[in-house]
């Protein structure tokens, strides 16, 4: 769980795993902050979890949970945002999951705030299989378990993700990669993991903020259309592109779809897979 700017939303999140049912696992923080608040926090928990604390001194949320990975352990990993909260029964859930359903290796759910409304994302309505089409509606990174079994670790690609260079999309790129792997993963829409909803306010940070977004799903689909060469992805993103235009003449949130169109173009053109891939 990396962790930037956020510190009494970390409480919450350490006191829904004290109530969780399933009570083998651990958690890994790594702190991306500069002052010792999140390390004061995690030593008063460390007695009550199986807590490991790292302090990172470089930002950026790919790289950070790659450090995370690099620590980790078991075999089932997950991703929490430092601002979540598991319900009693979440890993159990996904554990349950996984030993009797030796077929799949990935589980996901719903994403809702405490009222239980979809103000975060807008997620499947309906359980279902994971697949590329319908990925975009199945996952988010906090909704998302994945066994690994015996195999290795699956890393992110540090070129996707806040604070890298085209920032967004990192979770889809991970669970597409899983995909193209074999791993073959389930929906269930009346599982919840809680998110608070996030609101803009309109500025020239939200804009930057929209075009760096754009940029993530852009290259993203350049990733899974050109070197995973599925043609099919096309549609996802002429879809989006055709949406922005639309919203541009129609819609009264011009400025998002002027600064999401221009950083969804500009991230497929740029984005190149280089070495790592």
């Amino acid at each position: 769980m990396p962790t930037l700017n956020r510190f009494d939303d970390i409480e919450l999140f350490f006191e829904s795993l004290l109530i969780q049912e399933y009570k083998d696992f651990e958690i890994i923080v790594v702190d991306q902050n500069e002052c010792s608040k999140v390390m004061e926090i995690s030593e008063k928990y460390k007695d009550k979890l199986d807590l490991k604390y790292i302090k990172s001194d470089r930002k950026g949320l790919s790289y950070n949970r790659n450090l995370g990975i690099l620590k980790a352990k078991g075999e089932i990993i997950a991703f929490p945002d430092d601002d979540c909260t598991y319900k009693k029964e979440t890993i159990k859930k996904a554990v349950d999951f996984f030993e009797s359903n030796d077929e799949y290796r990935i589980y996901s759910c719903k994403t809702m705030d405490k009222n239980n409304i979809d103000a975060f994302k807008k997620m499947c309505p309906q359980n279902c299989e994971i697949n590329a089409k319908n990925v975009f509606d199945t996952i988010t990174s906090i909704t998302f378990f994945v066994n690994f079994k015996k195999d290795s670790y699956l890393l992110f690609d540090e070129k996707l993700g806040v604070g890298a260079e085209f920032g967004a999309g990192e979770e889809i790129d991970y669970i597409l990669e899983l995909l193209s792997k074999g791993y073959r993963g389930r929906y269930f829409c009346e599982d919840v993991i809680y998110h608070p909803a996030k609101k803009h306010k309109k500025s020239k940070e939200k804009f930057q903020r929209d075009f760096n977004y754009g940029r993530g799903f852009g290259a993203l689909c350049k990733k899974q259309i050109i070197y995973r060469k599925d043609l099919g992805f096309s549609w996802i993103f002429i879809k989006k592109i055709v949406r922005n235009i639309g919203g541009i003449i129609l819609s009264g949130n011009r400025d998002y779809h002027i600064a999401t169109i221009k950083g969804r173009i500009d991230g497929f053109m740029k984005y190149r897979t280089g070495d790592k891939y």
